[in-house]
Formats: structure tokens, C-alpha cells, sequence
């Protein structure tokens, strides 16, 4: 027979009920004498944190009170509107090492693409014609490094670069990395544009913006916009580049055929809200097949484990119902425990869930101020335990069939939901291919139109490219390509009908199919595209070399890797003669 602890709940006067209905100020006196406690208790400055339990009539609540602010003695965490005083004995004197070599750097002095100047009026503005291109300056566009107003001439200093020996010549780096990734960009166009008072560097305003059409030669629509940032050395993205034209109007046959893709992507777009709309079908049938809640298997009592009994008025107790036919079998963890504890007749009793949620609870017994917890396993004995183990058997049935019901019910709704993804996903596979077929073709049509009227084109009609200029500088616009593959050469770089060999300081791979320009490394192997053709500019002690798109082909097609170079010799007055030099 398990020992039974005693309980027995004393009659409360009518009187001390009374005196104790003012709720307000029972919290109140709780906050003073929990922060009265908190400031005296030194294990509770350790742990900051205190924790109360109460119980109102057989009901346990749990209240928390943690103090992460009082007593804490770091400092407060600074806002972005914080001042910070940075100490000058951080502050090294140390000069910063310049690099030896310019960023941007023309390979030979002499060879470069020449600014041409522009008188301006600040205060009138100005429209610039640069050949084919033109440039829009608005009234007042200008600044001093102070940002006040420039009055009078501003000399416009400007350039352009349409093709593989402008870019050589310039110096201009033209690689790329985006994120990592490391390219080489591909023009369609490229400017500099500077401006000048009296010798000193003038601003564009910030309120201003100047307008550049810069005259393109390329009629295809795959650029971006890019500008130079000399300081990160990189180029900047901006935007992609609109293609605009002057004298072409788009066909019949085009507008027919955008009009076609714009249907087509609202079709596209409809779908997704479509799946997302029959998901949330399938979701709430789910949610509304009956719920399936697994019964807990009664314990058998353990011989030989210290066993109680709550001797206890279950009408007084209504919370102790639960356990009414249970023995509580005392842990093995409980230091504490004694069988005299079964001599007290204690006033309260309270159950809460153990440190293993489930199998395990907290009997927390009181009698004034003495207070005995005990960590118990509630268990079953003789025919308490068949007659719950027979109802468990017979509920865990139940449970089985309802499990195996409702995987039945779940499979039949999401095969239904996925039969109607997959019609979804098929037209939207169709709707996506239909789709590039029209884009492609009207790709060929744009190109195809572009060429024809390109062809027959004045002075005044042609491709432009128009940028927003809000800051002096190089702008372009371009398309990343990365390294040329499909075959590799180890060169060997020779002169004087190959009697002597160099080792060139840079080698630029002239691609002639594309207006590209690849920078390589040096003692690094040369990879082309057999597809493409290709030349070669070589610099090696101050001097340039050439090896022509027809020698390259030749040697490409024969596999050899001694790359015979012809110096340039001639007189470089200006970057037409390189040109010429390489066939572009």
C-alpha cells in the first residue's frame, strides 16, 4: 500500500477575504518587495533574473520578473546619431604608396585618342555637335570645388572611342568585376568628357544633369551603361542601355509581334497566382480532415520504488482529478525525500509539468512557510492499470484507423492539387517557349530592319545612345564578355623574321568579330575562339607590335605558337595609322 500525504485546506475568515480584494495594490506591493528582494538578494544580482510562482484557486501561474537593465553596468549602446571622437593617436602619418603605374595609362605616349574643346557659356548653356553625337548643357550646369555658381567660358574637353585601337590607345582598362566575376567589357560606344575655367577643374551641378547622344555603330540592343569609378578602379553599372534611333520607325511586323509577347508574358504572369491559389485549396481541406491526437499509454508502477498517494477531497481539489486512481513514484533524483513526509498534514498541493515534459511532473506541497518539492512519475497498479491499459488498447485502435484515414484522404487531395500544378506548369512551359521564339524573331527583325535603314543612312540619321551625365568622367556603353575558349596557344612572340624572340610588358588580343579588346597575362596561354578572328598588339620595351588578323588566322589553323611581329615603324601621328596596321 503506497504512503498517502494528507491534505487539508483551512477555512479562510470572511474577514481576511476581504481585506485582500484590492488587486491594485497587492501588485503594487509585489513590484516593491520583488525589487526590495532583488536589490539585497547577491545571487540574484548574479542571475538578474527572478522568478515567482503563485497559485489562485488550484491554478498555477507562472510570473516572470527579469531585470536586464537594473544594476547593469555597461554602457549604453551608441545611435547612429551619436558623435564619435576618433582619438588623434590612432591617426597615422604614414603617406599612402602610390601604385607605379597610372590607372588609366595609353601604352604609347604619343598614340591617343585627342580631346577636342568647346567654348561654353555657363550662365547661357550650350548644345555641343561632335561629329554625329551632341551634347546638351543646361543653363547654370556648373560649380567650383567651393559648389558656387561658375559665370563665363568653360572650356569642354571631349573624346570618343568607337572601336578595338581606341580603346588601346586610350589606356582605358576595360576589364569588369562584378561581384567576383571577372570580364572584359564589350563597347558599343565610349566617351570622356571634362570641363575647365581658367585651367581649374569645373563640376557638374548637382541640380543639373547633362545630356550626351553619343553616335553609335552597333544596332544591337544588348548593352548596359557604365561609368569609370578611377578611385574603386572599376566600372559602375547604371543602367541598361535603350537603344534609340533617328529616321528608323518600327514595321508592322514588329509592333504585330510585341504586341504578341506582351500577351503572352500577362499569360505567363497569371500563372503563378493560379498555383498559389489551388495550394491554398489543398491547404485548408487538409486542415479541415479530422484531427488525429495519439493516446498516451498508462506506466505500471515500478516494485520497489518509494510510492505515494494523495489523500485528498477531489471535490476541494477539482485540479487533482487527474491523478485520482494514480500512485506518484518518487525519482531517484529527489535528494529530499522522506516517508515522514506523509506524516504532515499540508495545506496545499500543486502538480506542474517535470523536466521531462510528459513522463515526468513537480508535486510542490505546502504548509505555511515550509515548502517540499519532489520530482514523481505517475503510475498505475493492479486493476487500475488493466482497466486504463484495456482503454488505451482500444482508443490506440481507434487512433490507427483515423491515422491511416487521413494519410488516405491527404494523398488523395495533394495527387489532385499537383494534377492541377502540372497543367499549370505544362502551359506555362509552352507560354515560355512560344515566347523566345517571338523575342528571337523579333531580335532578327530589329537587326534585320536596323541594317537595312542603317545602310541608307545620312549624316544626320543614326544610332544614338543617350546617357545622363551628373559627374565629369568616362562613361560607356558596354556588355561583359568573358575570356574567349574553344582553344589555346602557349606563344612565343619573335621579330626580325624570327631570329630574335621578346617578351612583351602587355599583349592586347584584338577580337575583330566583336569590338572587344582582351588584356592578357603575361607568360599566361592565349585562348580564342576558333569561331572568331582575331589579332595582335604587342608592347615590349617601349616599342609596338603587330601581328595582323590574316598571320593569326594562319597560325591558328596550323597550330604553331611562334607568333612572328612586325614593329611598328612608322611615324604615329595619330591612332589611324595603327589602325590600318591591323585591318580595323
Amino acid at each position: 500500500m503506497a504512503t498517502k500525504f494528507n491534505l487539508n485546506r483551512p477555512a479562510v475568515p470572511d474577514e481576511e477575504i476581504n481585506s485582500h480584494k484590492d488587486f491594485g495594490e497587492l501588485v503594487n506591493k509585489f513590484k516593491a518587495e520583488s525589487i526590495q528582494k532583488a536589490r539585497s538578494d547577491v545571487s540574484f544580482l548574479k542571475s538578474k533574473k527572478a522568478t515567482y510562482t503563485a497559485i489562485i484557486t488550484g491554478v498555477t501561474v507562472i510570473c516572470t520578473v527579469t531585470y536586464f537593465a537594473v544594476f547593469k553596468k555597461n554602457p549604453p549602446k551608441q545611435t547612429a546619431n551619436d558623435t564619435i571622437i576618433t582619438s588623434q593617436k590612432n591617426i597615422s602619418n604614414t603617406p599612402k604608396i602610390k601604385p607605379n603605374k597610372a590607372f588609366i595609362a595609353p601604352p604609347i605616349s604619343k598614340l591617343n585618342v585627342p580631346y577636342t574643346s568647346y567654348k561654353v557659356k555657363a550662365e547661357q548653356g550650350a548644345k555641343i555637335e561632335h561629329k554625329q553625337s551632341k551634347i546638351y548643357i543646361p543653363k547654370n550646369a556648373f560649380v567650383n570645388k567651393q559648389g558656387q555658381d561658375i559665370i563665363g567660358d568653360v572650356d569642354i574637353q571631349y573624346r570618343e572611342f568607337h572601336d578595338q585601337v581606341d580603346i588601346i590607345a586610350s589606356g582605358i582598362p576595360m576589364a569588369y568585376d562584378s561581384a567576383g566575376i571577372k570580364s572584359t567589357l564589350e563597347s558599343a560606344g565610349m566617351f570622356d568628357i571634362k570641363g575647365f575655367q581658367n585651367g581649374e577643374q569645373v563640376y557638374v551641378n548637382p541640380k543639373k544633369v547633362l545630356t550626351v547622344e553619343l553616335a553609335s555603330n552597333n544596332i544591337t540592343d544588348k548593352f548596359n551603361q557604365y561609368v569609370l569609378d578611377t578611385v574603386a578602379e572599376n566600372w559602375v553599372y547604371m543602367k541598361h542601355d535603350v537603344l534609340g534611333t533617328k529616321g528608323i520607325e518600327k514595321t508592322k511586323e514588329t509592333k504585330e509581334t510585341n504586341f504578341k509577347t506582351q500577351q503572352l508574358q500577362k499569360q505567363l504572369d497569371d500563372i503563378p497566382p493560379k498555383i498559389e491559389a489551388e495550394k491554398v485549396v489543398y491547404t485548408k481541406k487538409v486542415n479541415l480532415l479530422p484531427k488525429t491526437v495519439q493516446p498516451t499509454k498508462p506506466i505500471k508502477s515500478t516494485e520497489g520504488r518509494p510510492q505515494f498517494e494523495l489523500d485528498v477531497n477531489y471535490k476541494e481539489f477539482p485540479e487533482l482529478e487527474a491523478f485520482k486512481n494514480a500512485v506518484f513514484e518518487v525519482g531517484s533524483e529527489n535528494k529530499n525525500y522522506n516517508a515522514k513526509l506523509s506524516d504532515i498534514t499540508w495545506s496545499s498541493a500543486e502538480i506542474s509539468e517535470g523536466p521531462q515534459k510528459g513522463k515526468n511532473y513537480l508535486v510542490t506541497l505546502r504548509l505555511r512557510e515550509r515548502v517540499e518539492k519532489l520530482i514523481v512519475y505517475p503510475a498505475l497498479t493492479g486493476a487500475n492499470y488493466d482497466k486504463a491499459i484495456a482503454t488505451y488498447e482500444k482508443k490506440f485502435g481507434e487512433y490507427k484507423n483515423l491515422v491511416t484515414n487521413r494519410e488516405a484522404d491527404e494523398k488523395k487531395l495533394k495527387e489532385e492539387f499537383e494534377a492541377k500544378q502540372q497543367v499549370y506548369l505544362a502551359e506555362q512551359k509552352k507560354l515560355n517557349e512560344e515566347l523566345v521564339r517571338e523575342r528571337i524573331k523579333i531580335r532578327q527583325e530589329q537587326d534585320k530592319q536596323f541594317a537595312e535603314q542603317f545602310s541608307t543612312m545620312g549624316n544626320q540619321q543614326c544610332i544614338m545612345r543617350t546617357f545622363q551625365v551628373s559627374n565629369f568622367g568616362i562613361y560607356n556603353s558596354d556588355c561583359p564578355n568573358s575570356m574567349p575558349k574553344g582553344a589555346s596557344i602557349n606563344p612565343i612572340y619573335v621579330i626580325n623574321n624570327g631570329t630574335n624572340s621578346i617578351t612583351p610588358t602587355t599583349t592586347y588580343l584584338v577580337c575583330h568579330t566583336k569590338n572587344i579588346v582582351y588584356n592578357l597575362i603575361s607568360g599566361a596561354p592565349l585562348s580564342y575562339n576558333p569561331e572568331d578572328t582575331y589579332s595582335l598588339c604587342v608592347i615590349a620595351n617601349g616599342k609596338l607590335y603587330t601581328c595582323s588578323k590574316e598571320i593569326f588566322s594562319t597560325l591558328a589553323k596550323e597550330n604553331r605558337n611562334k607568333f612572328p611581329l612586325l614593329e611598328f615603324s612608322i611615324a604615329i601621328n595619330d591612332v589611324n595609322d595603327l589602325k590600318k596596321a591591323l585591318g580595323i
